[in-house]
């Protein structure tokens, strides 16, 4: 018999313990692939899930697409059993975030989907030890606007994100998301799902650091785990009129996890030009590339 998908539903904490016994074997650097990212996300951006037989089926109903099932065992006969139930529920049967190993090990894919890659939802990888120390001739201005905050700001330092500093953490991203307009959608969802992950940062094992002057706070990370040798940085914002503070909480939030991490993924530019070139800005080791399939 056929397996048929469940009814999908939105992503509720208390599902967090069925996604990690997929998420956490699957050990991937995709960002899409970290609960704490779905759970903050997942509203605004319509994320669903089901199970069809014992595989997740997670669905992005913004964009209709489902995503790459996490589990090392997946089959091309897999996702066109997927992909039929999906289109026997009327939906389009297209998958995203197809790891490139997964399209490169499978060339009849083609028969069935075409194929496209991924740019704007590429995750941008770093190095721990090198966003730490700023080495280097390329990253040299980043390590001058650094010592220039120190030196501007010789009594600035750095506390654990504690309760007390939410407010001022939304305060600061409603702020930048004024200052970046927040008619570009990245940006006016963004203080929504951060006001969401500072409400659940214990139950989502999420951390962060504050960067204060004279008590005032100046930026923020929140990060959290996101396979064994990467951490996942999912909000980080600064001071934009205080110069140096970007680079600043930048080197301290990787100076706080280089012991426990050797890569941080700063996730995707999601196709915003100014978002890309910052990114790339910090050198990273590489773009995790993923693909599309789109149903035939």
């Amino acid at each position: 018999m056929t397996e048929r998908l469940g009814t999908f539903r939105d992503i509720n904490l208390e599902d967090r313990e069925l996604f990690e016994r997929f998420l956490v074997p699957f050990d991937k650097v995709y960002s899409i692939y970290n609960f704490a990212n779905l759970f903050t996300w997942g509203r605004l951006h319509k994320y669903r899930f089901t199970m069809f037989g014992q595989r997740l089926v997670l669905y992005l109903e913004n964009n209709n697409f489902a995503v790459f099932p996490p589990s090392d065992d997946i089959t091309p006969e897999d996702l066109l059993e997927i992909s039929d139930a999906l289109t026997n529920q009327e939906r389009p049967g297209h998958f995203c975030f197809v790891p490139p190993s997964f399209v490169e090990n499978h060339p009849g894919l083609e028969e069935h989907f075409e194929i496209e890659p991924d740019e704007n939802n590429a995750d941008y990888i770093y190095s721990t030890p090198k966003l730490a120390e700023l080495k280097g001739r390329k990253l040299h201005k980043k390590k001058n606007l650094l010592r220039q905050f120190q030196r501007n700001n010789p009594d600035y330092r750095v506390e654990e994100l504690a309760p007390k500093h939410h407010q001022a953490c939304i305060d600061l991203s409603e702020v930048w998301c004024m200052d970046k307009t927040c008619d570009i959608v990245a940006y006016a969802y963004e203080t929504d799902a951060l006001r969401k992950a500072l409400e659940y940062v214990k139950p989502l094992d999420m951390k962060g650091l504050v960067l204060l002057i004279r008590d005032r706070v100046v930026g923020f990370s929140i990060f959290n785990r996101q396979c064994s040798d990467t951490g996942l940085v999912h909000f980080e914002k600064f001071d934009r009129g205080i110069k140096g503070s970007g680079q600043a909480i930048n080197q301290e939030t990787a100076s706080f996890l280089r012991d426990q991490y050797q890569y941080l993924n700063r996730e995707q530019d999601l196709g915003i030009e100014g978002l890309r070139r910052a990114k790339e800005s910090y050198l990273p080791e590489y773009k995790a590339l993923t693909y599309r399939l789109k149903r035939k």
